[in-house]
């Protein structure tokens, strides 16, 4: 892992809450320090936007964490030990998968009384566990809004969306031009909970064929409340 890589899973962790309290208050005065540091910290941030819409502070009841516990024991008892050093990119995947679930829990269960237009709905995964891209769905405006998390758009050639409904042929929802929001117009009853999506490297201007001519390089599935 490069040092710049470091720094960016470093800022990553920090707005996930990932970190513990000593290197947190470290990173606290790290970000009145460090203008670097603050920038990047303000970037995740804004990446994770959608998800601080549809989150509150709720106290999970009081049987929950014994529960853990257990369930930590009982694996301890079947491994003989139980493994907490991970690469920080692992913190990074599993710390926007808990979000993820903790949106559909929310929402599922807890039911806020003002409901949001802005809803994730996909994580899209491929090889580095630290690279992805949040999908959220704006229902006001049939669209989905897509950010990168860790992703470098390629020089000299395109990432294209696709929508895949079961076994249906990929559709392309067009070119992935920015990090931080691309939005996509959706024609009604375009999402289900079959529909994957997927990012394909693509030509300059994008696939000459009905589907994906490059490889695919990112995919999720959609998840709809």
């Amino acid at each position: 892992m490069t040092a710049q890589e470091h720094h960016d899973l470093t800022a990553a962790e920090y707005v996930l809450g990932l970190t513990d309290d000593v290197t947190r208050h470290r990173l606290d005065k790290r970000l009145n320090d460090d203008s670097h540091f603050a920038a990047e910290v303000l970037r995740w941030q804004k990446a994770f936007s959608g998800i601080d819409l549809l989150t509150h502070d709720v106290m999970p009841p009081a049987a929950v964490w014994p529960l853990i516990k257990q369930d930590l024991n009982r694996n301890a008892d079947v491994s003989g030990t139980i493994s907490v050093r991970r690469q920080p990119g692992f913190w990074l995947g599993w710390g926007l998968a808990a979000a993820m679930a903790g949106i559909l829990i929310y929402n599922q269960v807890i039911k806020p009384d003002a409901p949001h237009s802005l809803q994730p709905i996909a994580v899209l995964s491929g090889a580095q566990p630290n690279a992805q891209f949040v999908v959220s769905l704006d229902k006001s405006a049939s669209r989905i809004q897509v950010s990168a998390l860790n992703i470098t758009l390629p020089e000299n050639k395109a990432l294209q969306l696709w929508l895949i409904r079961g076994s249906a042929a990929p559709q392309s929802l067009g070119l992935i031009n920015h990090t931080d929001s691309n939005a996509f117009r959706l024609a009604p009853g375009e999402l289900n909970n079959q529909t994957v999506l997927a990012v394909s490297l693509e030509p300059a201007g994008g696939s000459k064929l009905s589907g994906p001519s490059g490889p695919v390089i990112f995919q999720g599935k959609v998840t709809l409340l």
